[in-house]
């Protein structure tokens, strides 16, 4: 699949002269021609390269049919190009440029088949072209350019971007090792996710920017909404009759209407929006600048009276101790806890039967918020959960069927029962409805 996408990329990086030469033919004739393009030289391409692969061993002979179904290609390729845009000069020239530039040293590594230089080449000749079409009074096809490039650019960065993956996954391996198929299809995901969202932001950018103006404009009339509101219930309450609905205009002119004669308490109920957001600022953004502010005016004044006293900030260069504040998570209740846990067991039966659910239902088995705090400690073996289950809680011998399997597995090597997984469900269905103490 990258060597496809590779070679996708080189063939449309002839981009550039197609347009120039095919610009001296009719209009209607340049899709055709450009589809015939790219779709011999890419199967061409990739034929040779199959059978040099397959040829490896035997360089002549692969080297010489390679040249002859490329010979062959070319000469099907200005054939119908010819036909179609009724010009044999041009469609023989780009035939050759395009079938045999693209067939140059096809048998390469997959990061050497289009690199940044042959990316930054395709940009700068179709930058020149548009130009020299516009200088000419051509028509210069902005929408077809502009889509060509967009279609470059992301197969360009998704090819490198699995390059890289791959690199790095075998950066300290002698041999090539696929990637792991979960990072792949992250990566993929990621990626793809990136290239959608740049391409609707492209294509649909006018329905988005008259979107935006509305919601510019929707928003201003909802916050004037809400403060004639507010002068309303104010002005109703205050014992007098409603003045007149004015507008609010959102200028700089624009002021609060303040009462005549005598102050409404109710107008005290505006700053409470106020307090709020303020605190909020406070709270999160200005109570470390302020007790940074504080503690530079302690070591000025310290620095001042020439005392050798404790710094309560130290600096890095002279090597002293700091002393760090760790903000830890509030700690979850047990209702919270058990929900938790609860929710983690219904994922856990969705899962497809196999080992991995075993063990991963034993570890939720240790997790149950029924154990009391402590009990269970990181080195205790199976048989030992077994003893402290049969000692503290009822039934005793609950747990006696899910340790006999993992004993067959894990220790005898004789594989998990058919009925594991059937045990552990049991155990953990009654646990489920188990208390803490």
């Amino acid at each position: 699949m990258l060597d496809t996408l590779a070679l996708l990329c080189r063939v449309l990086g002839w981009y550039p002269f197609w347009l120039l030469l095919l610009s001296l033919c009719p209009p209607e004739t340049m899709l055709p021609c450009m589809g015939i393009l790219t779709g011999i030289a890419l199967v061409t391409t990739f034929c040779s390269q199959m059978l040099r692969h397959m040829l490896h061993e035997r360089r002549v002979l692969s080297f010489r049919l390679s040249v002859i179904w490329t010979v062959l290609s070319a000469a099907v390729c200005a054939a119908l190009c010819a036909l179609i845009s009724g010009s044999t000069a041009i469609a023989v020239l780009l035939s050759a440029l395009t079938v045999a530039g693209s067939h140059r040293k096809c048998d390469a590594d997959t990061g050497d088949l289009f690199t940044v230089n042959s990316y930054a080449a395709f940009l700068t000749c179709t930058v020149i072209a548009t130009v020299m079409l516009a200088a000419a009074h051509q028509n210069t096809h902005i929408s077809m350019t502009l889509g060509v490039i967009g279609g470059i650019s992301a197969a360009y960065l998704l090819l490198r971007n699995q390059l890289m993956l791959r690199r790095f996954v075998n950066r300290r391996s002698s041999v090539e090792t696929a990637v792991p198929a979960e990072i792949r299809r992250g990566n993929l995901m990621l990626v793809g996710g990136i290239i959608l969202l740049l391409a609707v932001v492209f294509i649909f950018h006018t329905p988005l920017t008259h979107f935006l103006e509305w919601l510019h404009h929707s928003m201003i009339r909802l916050v004037t909404a809400i403060v004639q509101f507010f002068f309303r219930i104010i002005e109703r309450f205050s014992g007098e009759a409603p003045a007149e609905a004015e507008e609010v205009l959102l200028e700089e002119e624009a002021e609060l209407p303040q009462a005549a004669g005598r102050s409404n308490p109710l107008w005290l109920l505006l700053w409470i929006p106020f307090i709020t957001i303020a605190y909020i600022v406070w709270r999160e953004f200005l109570s470390d600048w302020v007790y940074d502010l504080k503690m530079f005016i302690l070591d000025f004044i310290a620095g001042l009276r020439k005392r050798d006293t404790h710094r309560r900030t130290r600096r890095i260069e002279n090597g002293e101790y700091f002393d760090n504040e760790t903000k830890l998570e509030r700690e979850r209740s047990a209702h919270s806890r058990r929900r938790l846990w609860r929710k983690a067991l219904m994922q856990w039966k969705a899962m497809p039967e196999s080992n991995a659910k075993f063990y991963a239902g034993y570890r939720l088995l240790l997790e149950a918020p029924c154990w009391q705090e402590g009990m269970l400690k990181d080195a205790d073996t199976v048989r030992e959960v077994r003893d402290k289950w049969a000692a503290y809680y009822k039934p005793e011998k609950l747990l006696d069927a899910v340790t006999a399997d993992f004993h067959a597995d894990r220790y005898a090597e004789t594989g998990l029962p058919p009925e594991a997984i059937a045990d552990l469900w049991t155990a953990l269905t009654y646990i489920k409805s188990k208390q803490p103490r």
